[in-house]
């Protein structure tokens, strides 16, 4: 296996389908990760929201992300960078378990992550 997402997938079998935001401009990167049977394309989305505190590092948020999301480094970077200077960066759109999966990975290092539905009016 080359990097740590192509070893979290191969552990993690069931990993859903996300969205991901890589950049200060929010590119949107889709992540195709084994999605789930139950879901369909009527499934409620939720964002994926990290929360900036006065404890975590960059590389620990940077890691993180690799790890929960599969982005590259840089975009990792750029994850890090605006959760530390905007205050917050929704890093992911996923239907509700896999939102609250993902939510659980990135919070082991600490950091606060909200999970909020996604109001479709505004996409």
């Amino acid at each position: 296996m080359n990097n740590i997402f192509e070893h979290f997938v191969a552990e993690n079998p069931n990993s859903p389908v996300i969205h991901c935001y890589t950049k200060r401009g929010f590119d949107p990167v889709t992540k195709t990760r084994n999605p789930r049977d139950s879901q369909t394309p009527d499934e409620e989305l939720f964002e994926i929201r990290i929360i900036d505190n006065d404890h975590n590092t960059y590389r620990e948020v940077m890691d993180i992300t690799m790890i929960a999301l599969g982005v590259t480094e840089e975009q990792a970077f750029s994850i890090a960078w605006e959760v530390d200077h905007l205050g917050s960066c929704v890093v992911a759109h996923a239907h509700k378990e896999d939102a609250e999966e993902l939510a659980r990975i990135i919070r082991v290092i600490g950091i606060e992550v909200q999970v909020n539905p996604i109001d479709p009016r505004k996409h």
